[in-house]
C-alpha cells in the first residue's frame, strides 16, 4: 500500500481497530507490520469519505524524541 496519508498515534493498534469499527469504519488491512523512519509500525488502514486511504501507524518499540542517532 502506497500513497496514503499517515497519522502517528500512541493509541495501540487494537484499540485503533476497535474505535474505527465502533465508528463504522471499514478496515481495508491491517495490524500489520510496516518499517518507519525511526523502527517498526504497526499500520491500521482505512479509507476517508473520499476513498482516500488512511494509514493510522504507532511505533512498536518507540524511540524518545530526544534520542541521539549515530
Amino acid at each position: 500500500l502506497s500513497d496514503d496519508l499517515c497519522f502517528l498515534t500512541t493509541a495501540s493498534p487494537q484499540n485503533v481497530v476497535n474505535h474505527l469499527k465502533n465508528c463504522g469504519v471499514a478496515i481495508e488491512v491491517g495490524p500489520v507490520e510496516r518499517q518507519g523512519a525511526r523502527g517498526t509500525l504497526l499500520s491500521v488502514y482505512c479509507r476517508d469519505p473520499d476513498g482516500s486511504l488512511i494509514e493510522i501507524s504507532s511505533y512498536r518499540d518507540p524511540v524518545p524524541d530526544n534520542a541521539q542517532r549515530r
